[in-house]
């Protein structure tokens, strides 16, 4: 028996991804904008000058890093570790290591009080807010009919044949209806923190959204784990199916990943068969065409989990 070919979506994917107008229709979804600066509060401005004047770096350090609403004023590994713990916690990890407190200190004391105001003050990383673009790209774009968003993710077990009903709240709330609602066991922690929920018919589809923009680094974790997440999803569908529960899971994965051949490679060999590893943009169409599925289309349950 001859291996399962390229699943039609990614290959659907690949030959739009290499003709023109690919990028500039992406920019719908994962839209560009540029953050504006933050503000500090004076007085906070004249604590910092008044610790920097005074020499006081241990105590400026705690102050920046209490800051929470704003930067450190570089992008600096340690500063975010030390950031992450308690303040209390934070003193005697302080203490413990007093080299690297001498270094931040250092660093402080070379780039000066207005640099340090700067830093802090800077507009949010344009990527930071990518994060969250394909929900609000979901909320904008999938409000007509068949299409209907739902408040809750519980609000998917009432949702009726002639709709293609989906729900993009937070990724906790998605894990948590897989969980109870669906009766899905969890293979990892956070397995079914993902960023959409859909039903259609008796159908549940969960979706992860990725936009990659360069190759390597944690990027390459990002690819595996995402294109791991259709595999895995693949097993598990076939085990709920036997107790009456209808979930798949897809990728929608955008950007250098269509365009690397050595991401390509990755692709071709995971997204057979099945396994939808797709574009974003297609999306509305993959939904749509499962929603005319006579399969799909056939006898409901009160939700599947019966």
């Amino acid at each position: 028996m001859s291996a399962p070919g390229l699943n039609r979506w990614a290959e659907r994917t690949l030959r739009y991804a290499r003709r023109e107008g690919y990028l500039d229709a992406l920019i719908e979804i994962y839209r560009v904008e540029l953050h504006p600066p933050r503000h500090l509060p004076d007085d906070v401005k004249e604590n910092i000058r008044r610790l920097y004047g005074k020499g006081e770096y241990h105590q400026l350090i705690n102050l920046l890093l209490g800051l929470r609403d704003f930067p450190f004023p570089v992008e600096h590994p340690y500063a975010s570790l030390l950031r992450s713990l308690g303040e209390g916690e934070r003193d005697g990890v302080m203490r413990r290591n007093p080299k690297l407190v001498r270094s931040l200190s250092e660093m402080l004391r070379s780039m000066g009080s207005d640099s340090i105001i700067g830093g802090m003050e800077r507009p949010k990383d344009i990527n930071r807010g990518l994060g969250s673009a394909f929900k609000s790209w979901i909320k904008r774009e999938f409000n007509t009919e068949p299409f209907r968003l739902v408040e809750r993710g519980a609000d998917l077990l009432g949702c009726g044949g002639d709709h293609i009903c989906i729900y993009v709240g937070s990724d906790v709330t998605i894990a948590k209806f897989a969980r109870q609602q669906l009766r899905l066991e969890e293979p990892e922690e956070e397995f079914y923190n993902r960023d959409i929920i859909a039903r259609v018919g008796n159908t549940y589809i969960i979706g992860e959204a990725r936009f990659l923009s360069t190759p390597g680094g944690s990027q390459n974790r990002d690819v595996r784990n995402t294109l791991g997440f259709v595999e895995r999803m693949e097993e598990i569908g076939r085990s709920a199916r036997g107790r009456g529960v209808e979930v798949r899971g897809i990728a929608l994965m955008d950007g250098i990943i269509w365009l690397h051949n050595s991401y390509m490679n990755l692709i071709r060999s995971s997204a057979t068969g099945d396994r939808v590893v797709m574009s974003a943009l297609f999306l509305k169409e993959y939904l749509s065409d499962l929603h005319k599925s006579p399969q799909v289309r056939g006898a409901l349950t009160a939700g599947g989990v019966d």
